[in-house]
């Protein structure tokens, strides 16, 4: 995962990363935005943030996806146990099209698309069984306006007559707080 640069930081450790002092005051900045006030933040934290995590090229089209497939089960009759069934190892594949930049930062994960700052849980994704996901938008002035969280919206399809079944996770934001 390639980094871009801080411009705002001429001590920046190398070209493509952010100095861990700077991961620091972003980190401090995402801890007072997320958890100071349940209602508000402070707009000058979500300034803070859109200067330091530099703005990358976002896709027009964000693609995720996640397979899982069970390898084969056995069953049987074990002699002194009863019936026994021992199912395969599961695979998941997980991979996406059009993702951008991301910025680690003590325990988050944060991407700067221009109208938005993206910020994610370092162990939470869109397809976590509880996604740990915020966006902080900033409206056409560049002033902070609101905090939404992700929520997500599970479809399942099943094929009749077999053992298939096609999840789909539509991403939805709803909101959480507004800027002070």
């Amino acid at each position: 995962m390639t980094e871009p640069a801080n411009s705002l930081n001429p001590n920046a450790l190398s070209p493509n990363s952010l100095s861990i002092d700077d991961r620091f005051v972003i980190a401090a900045a995402l801890d007072r935005i997320l958890y100071d006030d349940p209602d508000h933040f402070a707009a000058e934290d979500a300034r803070l943030l859109r200067r330091m995590i530099p703005r990358t090229r976002t896709a027009w089209l964000r693609l995720g996806f996640r397979a899982e497939s069970q390898g084969p089960s056995m069953s049987g009759r074990a002699a002194g146990v009863g019936d026994v069934k021992m199912d395969g190892d599961k695979k998941v594949t997980e991979g996406g099209v059009g993702e951008s930049a991301v910025w680690r930062c003590g325990q988050y994960k944060i991407s700067n698309h221009g109208d938005d700052l993206e910020i994610w849980q370092v162990m939470s994704d869109e397809f976590a069984e509880e996604p740990k996901g915020a966006r902080l938008e900033f409206g056409p002035t560049g002033t902070p306006e609101r905090l939404t969280f992700f929520q997500p919206k599970d479809l399942e399809l099943r094929i009749p007559f077999t053992g298939i079944a096609v999840g789909l996770r539509l991403g939805g934001w709803q909101p959480w707080k507004k800027a002070a």
